[in-house]
Formats: structure tokens, C-alpha cells, sequence
């Protein structure tokens, strides 16, 4: 176990939102979150994972953001729960004042990151398809209930981790980008997690789904959420060159629109604008992919450039079934 150890005035808030004396738990760090101190925090035999927002995110480049994301997160958690019952993060106990978020501890025993299991080759066919599921179902039921715009109106924590850093940011290079910019900041439809990637899904040996991490939620685009994680299913096709990850993104895909229906009009082009805006943010934004190789990302910049300045863009579905023979692999 690491010896690093939170502040003390993080340990009061965290043991008066547990009931606990601050010298009953222990901490460990977690690692993997840019944008929150994350610890594992033991209570007697029962753990938690605690969060406490930074101001000021673990990237390269300055990338500041209102730590009362940690309240925004906590309420996306509690609304989508409504609708997807386990497949979202249980909350425990939240302190908005302090933007600290208790929640229930899911162990690394029974549950594996999606984006270590993606890049490791470990692509179960199951979990597109629930998260398909599970999105489409969480964007439809919320344009039932549209009073949840008020509760959401996050526009500028959203600017400020999204919408800034990934396409403004670059706009002056892709001078296109200002139609999705203009989408995303005028376009409120539905219920949005604002960063539904893999790194924030949890997976089971049994195909279970968990979703985490909902800090940029905000009542905004239905086609921010699909088009953000067919992008980084794409980046990381583009990394590892595995049929088997275009696969999960159609699998995705196909979910998604069965759930969704008609509840939206022009879904595949508000789609598109983010997917194509965020292979261009994941290369040369503030927070660029890891993992992919320069070569790869050179000429997926290139690629992807072309794609922004398509004037009539294809049905997302016919994009990915062509990704192979268009991207030459």
C-alpha cells in the first residue's frame, strides 16, 4: 500500500460523510483520474472510492475547471440509476460544499477497466451492445422529462472541459469545428454524460457494464455521448488495427439507435460533427491519446481533417463498416 495520505481536511469530510472518526479509515491512492484525487478508503471491513475534484487538471497544458463538476457527476449518477438501476455508480454520500463525492467501492476483482481490457485485446462482444443499451435508453427517457434542464444547465463547466480544450482550442486549425462548436453550445436536447469513454466503464467477466465518472454532465447534444466514445473506439482501432474493435463500434452503434428511435432528428450528422471533432481533439487538443505511435497519428490527423470537411456525410453506420477499406489497413 502506498504511504501517500490525503489532507486531514479531505479525511474529516470524507469520515463525517461515512459517520466515521477520521482515525477509523484508512487511505490508498488510486491512479488513472487527471481530473480528481481519487482514493480507496477503508471503513472497519467495508471500502469506498472517494473523489474530491482538482482545480486544475494532471495534463500538459494549463487546463482549469470548476471543482463543483464533483456535485454535476453525482447528479447524473442519481438521475441515469432512475433508468439504468446497477449499470450506473452508486452514490454513498456527497458533500457539495466540500465537492466531495463518497461512492460504492467496486472491486478490481470482479470488475476491469474497458479501455485496459480494449488495449490488451480483450474485446467482449457483450458490452457494446449494453452500453448501446444503456445510453440510447438514458438519452430517450430524458427527453421525457424536460424539466431536468434546469437541474443541468451546466454550460459553462461544460465549455470548460469540453467544448474549450478539445475544439475550440484547435479551431483556428479546422476552421470547420465551428459547427460542432456552435452545436454544443446551442443544441440542448437531452441528457448528457460528457465523457463516456472507456476509461470510465467498468466491466464484469459476465458482459455487466458500470458506468463511472459523469463529472461534465450537462443537458446539451444527443450526439456528444455516441460520437465521443465511437472516437476513441477508432483511436484505438487505429492503435492496435483489431476487426474486432470497428466490430464493438458498430455493435455500439446499433444498440444506441435501436433505443433511441426517432426521439432525435439528425442524429447521424450531430454524430458525426462530434466523432470527427474528436479524433482531431484527441491528436492535437489539450488532451491528446496516449497511445497512439506519431506515424498513426499523423496520418489519422490527415484522415480525419478530410472527414470534418465532408459536405454530405454518410450514415454513421456505413462510415464504420467502410473504416477499414477507407483508412487503407
Amino acid at each position: 500500500m502506498s504511504s501517500a495520505q490525503p489532507d486531514p481536511a479531505f479525511r474529516r469530510v470524507v469520515a463525517d460523510l461515512l459517520g466515521a472518526s477520521p482515525d477509523a479509515l484508512a487511505f490508498e491512492p488510486l491512479a488513472g483520474g487527471v481530473s480528481s484525487d481519487i482514493w480507496r478508503v477503508r471503513c472497519g471491513a467495508t471500502s469506498y472510492c472517494a473523489k474530491r475534484a482538482l482545480p486544475r487538471l494532471r495534463v500538459k497544458a494549463l487546463w482549469e475547471a470548476p471543482v463543483s463538476r464533483n456535485a454535476e457527476e453525482v447528479r447524473w449518477l442519481r438521475t441515469a440509476r432512475r433508468w439504468i438501476g446497477e449499470q450506473a455508480a452508486e452514490v454513498v454520500a456527497h458533500d457539495e460544499s466540500a465537492g466531495v463525492a463518497v461512492l460504492r467501492w467496486y472491486d478490481p476483482a470482479d470488475w476491469h477497466n474497458w479501455k485496459t481490457r480494449l488495449l490488451a485485446g480483450a474485446i467482449d462482444d457483450r458490452v457494446p451492445v449494453a452500453l448501446g443499451r444503456a445510453l440510447g435508453t438514458i438519452a430517450r427517457e430524458s427527453t421525457r422529462e424536460p424539466e431536468l434542464a434546469g437541474p443541468f444547465d451546466n454550460r459553462p463547466l461544460f465549455d470548460a472541459l469540453r467544448i474549450d480544450p478539445f475544439f475550440r482550442h484547435i479551431s483556428g486549425r479546422y476552421p470547420r469545428l465551428a459547427e460542432l462548436i456552435d452545436q454544443l453550445e446551442n443544441d440542448r436536447t437531452t441528457l448528457v454524460h460528457g465523457d463516456f469513454s472507456p476509461k470510465n466503464v467498468l466491466t464484469s467477466t459476465t458482459g455487466k457494464i458500470l458506468i463511472l465518472d459523469a463529472e461534465t454532465a450537462t443537458w446539451g447534444s444527443a450526439g456528444f455521448d455516441p460520437g465521443y466514445l465511437l472516437a476513441h473506439l477508432l483511436l484505438k482501432y487505429e492503435h492496435r488495427r483489431d476487426a474486432a474493435l470497428l466490430d464493438a463500434a458498430m455493435r455500439f452503434w446499433s444498440a444506441y439507435r435501436a433505443e433511441t428511435g426517432d426521439a432525435f432528428v439528425d442524429l447521424d450528422l450531430l454524430t458525426w460533427r462530434t466523432l470527427t471533432g474528436m479524433l482531431l481533439a484527441r491528436i492535437d487538443g489539450k488532451s491528446p491519446v496516449e497511445y497512439l505511435a506519431e506515424s498513426r497519428r499523423d496520418a489519422l490527423r490527415e484522415f480525419a481533417a478530410g472527414l470534418l470537411e465532408t459536405l454530405h456525410p454518410p450514415p454513421i453506420a456505413e462510415l464504420l463498416a467502410d473504416w477499414e477499406r477507407l483508412r487503407g489497413a
